[in-house]
């Protein structure tokens, strides 16, 4: 049985012009047609003299308009409203002339009342979004409709939005699931039931409740069910249960919430850290900026998908959403796959931080200008929409907020951490805190004690703390629990193997020696138990936060196309002790080192000892062991045979001198088998480009894309990093969003089908046409054989069709 909600894809068939207008445009303003999600700065080059500066990754702004024209049936009792995932910024809506909303932040979900305002036949959106006071990010935020919109029809008695909250307790074989549900029923309908219906995780019925409502116009009713031997939701392991909520009269259904959620159970101590479900984790975790690299803002959910897959494959366990409340889309893939996640508020509250990036001459903007009036809506926004992901195992109050060290501080902080445990009492807030022990002026006790978990933002950046990092707080406060809410990785560009490199603010450091401090910090945490674990800075590569002629950071383990850079492999092998992984760079090229000249060959592996052949020659073998474990039972005796150490370090490393030759690294295990090995050879010209796409299908939604990975390879099939060149890349039946190569200095527009590849690589972003039966999709280089490649559509049920389809 059909329930009378109805909610539906409101993404397609609209219209966008870009023009300095407050009022509305009149005739002489041309609009074109876009689908949202839809962020306009990336439609646009970047320019060194952009308002939005550096921080703003020196994209266009400015005020632009959408429109949509609908038709509308008018159904009798139907009750109709728009939810809105994202609007960056200041946006104002219309709907048939009248003036229908305002929402300042653009990182909060919001819904729009629509019913009143729609007429039976013709009907016209008109939104507006202000993004003119620049600049107001230190990073890049994208400009329009960024996050999808959904069209929601319901009848009078329903059940609102964000109304189902789900709870679950796990005592020995049983869980506890209490759901809470707020009804409306503003005609006091009378005989309303509500029926609470959970399913395992293989999609059998696990429990079911059902309870009367009174004919109050409004209530929340709560219904305790019991699951026995419940999966429990892990990092290992996500299982999801689906909690169907129906409101049911006679039963009819009037309406229906269907809510994903996991049973887990999450603790945080002083002592031991963090645990789930009883064990404890220490939290391997990234910090994420919003963008999409060449998609900009506007970020198709399997874009997140792929970036995803290789954070888990290099063993990345927990999210940090830097520095506002993500899409929705990435906290469902956080749950499916098995993240956990700080959940992040504000960059800035009522202290204005400075936009300073790249040769800024303007005055900063921010959201501190409406925080007074707006931040107790977004707070509760963040809250009541992402409070039944398990993947999140706590809020985050802000990040590096200047009152920290103010005197108004803990004030805005117990008011925030109140709000949070009274929307949410499940889980703890926190925030992070960069002026823990600074100097002059360091974070006041008062606002430290005010948080749940005290976050502390690059713990190493103060006198001798670089080698002791917490345990000055430790010591001093041993009740604390302690987070790294945002420390060093191990970063840079990639293919980047300069022996010396130019000073930036950054500190950029030559390949070499980039990942010392990151050794440093993860030989604290992986020895401290009472340590919740650390977010590196970043995950993936970012736009904005930059200097020309670079347009994003290359803070990112991966780049802006998630390509792996050395970083990546430098994680893995210590983060995953269950496959073997084996790097090494760079090769040593006579004709970029010079002949004979001797440079560091860096080996990233967790194998037992490695070997590095020159040719024919070994250069012997080295080893490193951490944990370095200590004799058990009795003395002298070791659990397992000793490795050869030659180093405390994390990574290998052997001075090689640039012959021309081969060089081969090989790695063995306890029993001297070889279970890796890779080799390193003199670069040569690109012979053929290849094409491969993420997925051997794509959603026929309208919505879905395609991700094609485009490499230059040389006759042996290896990478040909060293003979860039430009690519063309077509679509039949498809639109291409984005041609990118992960180059923070390449300027080229993002939609533009020629680029040049970055060390031998590019990647494809496509949308199939809606109705499309297959994309054909074309890649190209001059001299090159091109790549043609046809990906299926698949057509859901669900088209994503707007409600005049």
């Amino acid at each position: 049985m059909k329930s009378l909600r109805r909610e539906l894809s409101f993404n397609f068939d609209w219209e966008f012009a870009l023009t300095d207008q407050p009022e509305a445009p009149g005739a002489e303003v041309a609009f074109r047609p876009v689908q949202l999600p839809h962020d306009w700065s990336a439609d646009y080059e970047v320019q060194p003299d952009a308002p939005s500066c550096g921080s703003g990754g020196y994209a266009r702004t400015g005020i632009g308009w959408y429109r949509k024209d609908f038709d509308w049936d008018a159904p009798a009792g139907r009750q109709v409203s728009l939810l809105f995932d994202g609007v960056y910024m200041n946006c104002d809506l219309w709907v048939n002339g009248k003036h229908a909303a305002h929402h300042v932040y653009g990182y909060t979900s919001f819904e729009v009342k629509l019913t009143s305002l729609l007429r039976k036949g013709k009907n016209e959106i008109l939104l507006r979004v202000d993004n003119s006071h620049q600049p107001n990010s230190r990073w890049y935020s994208g400009s329009g409709i960024t996050r999808g919109v959904t069209w929601m029809e319901h009848g009078p008695a329903h059940l609102p939005l964000w109304g189902v909250c789900v709870r679950s307790t796990v005592r020995e074989n049983r869980a506890e699931v209490e759901i809470l549900t707020d009804v409306a029923n503003p005609e006091r309908t009378e005989g309303l039931e509500l029926i609470a219906a959970i399913t395992d995780p293989k999609g059998r019925p696990a429990a079911e409740a059902r309870v009367r409502a009174a004919s109050a116009v409004s209530q929340t009713l709560r219904q305790t069910l019991s699951v026995p031997n419940p999966t429990l939701w892990d990092l290992d392991c996500p299982a999801l249960y689906l909690a169907e909520v129906r409101l049911i009269r006679d039963d009819e259904i009037l309406d229906c919430r269907r809510v994903p959620f996991g049973i887990r159970t999450i603790s945080f101590t002083a002592e031991n850290g963090f645990a789930l479900n009883g064990r404890k984790q220490i939290l391997k975790g990234v910090c994420l900026h919003h963008d999409g690299g060449g998609v900009g803002a506007a970020v198709p959910p399997a874009v997140w998908k792929r970036r995803l897959e290789k954070l888990k494959d290099m063993g990345c366990n927990a999210l940090r959403c830097s520095h506002n409340p993500p899409d929705p889309a990435l906290l469902c893939l956080a749950d499916e796959m098995g993240f956990a996640v700080m959940d992040e508020a504000f960059d800035e509250w009522r202290h204005m931080k400075g936009k300073e990036f790249g040769s800024n001459t303007h005055e900063s903007r921010g959201y501190s200008e409406w925080f007074d009036s707006c931040w107790q809506e977004d707070v509760r926004a963040m809250i009541l929409r992402d409070r039944n992901h398990p993947s999140i195992v706590m809020w985050s109050a802000g990040n590096e907020i200047g009152e920290q060290i103010t005197g108004d501080g803990p004030e805005i902080l117990k008011e925030i951490v109140g709000l949070c445990h009274a929307l949410d009492p499940t889980r703890p807030v926190t925030a992070a805190c960069d002026q823990v022990k600074a100097e002059p002026k360091a974070a006041s006790e008062e606002f430290l004690q005010g948080m749940d978990l005290v976050g502390v933002n690059y713990a190493d950046r103060w006198r001798g703390r670089t080698e002791t990092f917490w345990m000055e707080e430790k010591t001093e406060h041993p009740e604390w629990k302690l987070l790294g809410t945002e420390d060093i990785a191990v970063n840079g560009r990639r293919g980047d193997y300069r022996l010396e490199t130019e000073e930036s603010v950054w500190g950029r450091t030559p390949y070499y020696a980039r990942m010392l401090k990151a050794e440093k910090l993860w030989k604290f945490i992986r020895t401290r138990p009472f340590m919740i674990g650390s977010f590196m800075w970043t995950g993936i590569d970012y736009l904005g936060e930059c200097f020309w002629p670079d347009k994003g950071s290359s803070a990112g383990v991966l780049d802006t196309c998630g390509f792996e850079k050395d970083g990546y492999w430098f994680y893995r092998s210590l983060w995953r002790q269950d496959v073997p992984t084996l790097f090494a760079a760079p090769y040593p090229d006579p004709e970029i080192y010079g002949r004979n000249q001797v440079i560091p060959v860096i080996v990233y592996t967790n194998a037992f000892r490695a070997e590095l052949f020159l040719g024919e020659q070994s250069y012997g073998v080295k080893a490193f062991e951490f944990p370095a474990q200590g004799m058990t039972k009795h003395w002298a005796h070791f659990d397992r045979r000793q490795s050869p150490v030659t180093t405390n370090d994390l990574h290998l490393s052997w001075d090689v001198p640039c012959t021309g030759e081969p060089v081969t690294v090989v790695g063995y295990d306890e029993k001297d088998q070889i279970i890796s090995r890779v080799e390193l050879l003199p670069p040569m010209d690109a012979a053929y480009l290849t094409a491969d796409p993420d997925r051997k299908e794509v959603a026929g939604d309208g919505e879905d894309v395609i991700q094609i990975e485009i490499a230059l390879r040389d006759a042996s099939g290896r990478i040909a990093a060293h003979a860039d060149r430009t690519v063309c890349v077509t679509a039949e039946n498809g639109v291409l969003l984005s041609l990118d190569n992960g180059d923070p200095a390449d300027h080229t527009l993002c939609a533009s089908p020629r680029r040049s590849t970055f060390h031998g690589r590019a990647l494809a972003v496509i949308r199939p046409d809606r109705g499309a039966e297959t994309v054909r999709i074309r890649a190209e280089a001059e001299g090159l054989p091109r790549a043609d490649l046809t990906v299926p559509v698949v057509r859901n049920k669900t088209d994503g069709s707007d409600p005049e389809d």
